[in-house]
Parts: structure tokens; C-alpha cells; sequence
């Protein structure tokens, strides 16, 4: 299986050296080079992409912005300059972050870390079908979960964990691609928080109660909570 891979940056010679990493790993496929942001949305929008290797500092549009603008993002790797830049990439889901000038093994790790994400992806039930359940993996076992179950999931840098009323569980997958497997009562709140809402007891301004935790309501999601949350009131 090949995975899509997008190239953003807008030094030259960064390009060509992400490119020609690119070209020794079998399992990779460039699908598009970029020098600037824009570039990239147009690319985004026309193919496939399963990684995207990002610049951060680049003239119009950082490739921050870039990553605020895309609403299915590919599982990214930051590739920058600027020490200071890691927490907020893993505030933003990103899987990994790249010093430059990057030495090809460091680039093969951080590829083989994305490529187990996207292998290790959340069994969901296909729409036709009324499973209930889904399985997981979680160090060197395969967990099934009940959907019903399920109070919360939170992420954890490049963890998540699944918060039920017995067990919390914890797999090395995004918060973002698990999100698009899971039934519509779940919602996410938070960028680092996704709740059940048939487990919710009750809603406050800007909190959520589920048993004995609070889940914070964040301002990105709040419309989006309240609208889902007004369609089944009484």
C-alpha cells in the first residue's frame, strides 16, 4: 500500500531534500510540492493525502493557517527552524516535529510513527450494519469497546484515551481520525476532548458532567455542542 505524501515549504532547497527522502521510502508517494500555502489547499482539494510534511514560518499563509483552513486534515509532520513551534503542533494534532536541517533517519522515524497511525486505525461499524462495538489497539493488545459505554475520549498528545464508567484505555492514535469513525451522538467539545452524548447528566455554561469528571466546553466547539444539543431537548 502507498501513502499519499504532500510536501509544504517555501525554501527550494528544503523541497528537494524532503523530496529525495521521499523517493527511498517504498511505502510513500509525492503527490504534490509546495512553496506556499495556498499551493497546498489547491492540491488538498483535488487528491488524496495521507501525510503532510509542513512548514511553519512562510510568507501569507503559516503553515499553521494552512492547517486551521483544512477541515479533513492529513495526519501532518511540522518541519521548521523553530524550536518554539512543538507544543502548539501538538495542541494542533500534529504527529510529529522535524528539526531543520533534517537527517534522513529522523525523517524515516517520524514517517514509520505516521504510517503506524494510519495502520492502526479505530474498527467502526459500516452504516448499514448495527454493530455496536468497535476494537482498538492498545500496546500489544486488541480491546473491544461498546460505543454505549464510552463517557469520553481525551487526547493525549499523540494518545488518546477512552474513558468509560469501569476502564480507561489508552491507543496510539489522533483524536482527529478518530472522530470521523464514531457514531453522530458523539461530539467533540474540545481539541483535546470528544464525549458521549447519551452519557451526559448535565450541561453548565461551559462545562459537561458525565458521572463524577467535568469536560470543558471550548469556545471553537460551543455552537456546534449547543446546536446538536438543542435538537433533543424536550
Amino acid at each position: 500500500m502507498k501513502y499519499h505524501i504532500l510536501i509544504v515549504d517555501d525554501e527550494p532547497p528544503a523541497r528537494k531534500l524532503l523530496m529525495d527522502y521521499v523517493s527511498k521510502l517504498a511505502d510513500l508517494e509525492l503527490v504534490g510540492l509546495c512553496s506556499n500555502g495556498e499551493e497546498a489547499l489547491g492540491v488538498l482539494k483535488k487528491y488524496p493525502v495521507d501525510i503532510l510534511l509542513l512548514d511553519i514560518r512562510m510568507p501569507l499563509m503559516t503553515g499553521m493557517d494552512l492547517l486551521n483552513e483544512i477541515s479533513n486534515k492529513p495526519l501532518t509532520i511540522f518541519v521548521t527552524a523553530y524550536e518554539e513551534y512543538a507544543v502548539k503542533g501538538y495542541e494542533l494534532d500534529v504527529i510529529d516535529y522535524l528539526m531543520k536541517p533534517v537527517s534522513f533517519e529522523r525523517f524515516k522515524k517520524a514517517i514509520e510513527k505516521a504510517i503506524e497511525y494510519l495502520s492502526v486505525q479505530i474498527t467502526t461499524k459500516p452504516a448499514k450494519e448495527t454493530t455496536d462495538y468497535f476494537f482498538i489497539k492498545t500496546d500489544t493488545r486488541i480491546v473491544k469497546i461498546r460505543y454505549e459505554e464510552v463517557q469520553a475520549i481525551e487526547a493525549q498528545r499523540e494518545y488518546i484515551k477512552i474513558i468509560t464508567p469501569n476502564r480507561k484505555v489508552m491507543s496510539l492514535i489522533s483524536l482527529t481520525n478518530v472522530a470521523h469513525g464514531l457514531p453522530e451522538n458523539f461530539v467533540r467539545i474540545h481539541r483535546s476532548f470528544i464525549i458521549n452524548m447519551s452519557q451526559i447528566d448535565e450541561v453548565q455554561s461551559n462545562e459537561i458532567l458525565i458521572g463524577k469528571s467535568y469536560y470543558p466546553i471550548s469556545r471553537n466547539y460551543r455552537e456546534a455542542f449547543f446546536k446538536k444539543l438543542e435538537e433533543r431537548r424536550l
